[in-house]
């Protein structure tokens, strides 16, 4: 079985969204990523989710992350 190989990028966290008034979290992950120029957010977290896409970053719960790379059918 394939491995999904993971790396990190360490942020400064200089950047700040408010994308989300119900869940700062969300809102940490969002800077977060878009700082790091991610190309996907992966979370099951309902309030991410509902956005789909945040400054050109997809979105994805883990099932159809999975069934992005492969790893589900």
């Amino acid at each position: 079985m394939r491995t999904l190989i993971t790396s990190s990028v360490r942020t400064a966290g200089s950047v700040e969204v408010a994308a989300i008034k119900d869940d700062p979290s969300a809102n940490m992950s969002l800077a977060c990523a878009l700082e790091a120029e991610a190309d996907f957010i992966v979370s099951d977290d309902v309030h991410l989710n509902r956005l789909k896409s945040f400054h050109g970053i997809q979105i994805v719960d883990t099932l159809i992350f999975l069934k992005v790379i492969g790893r589900v059918g």
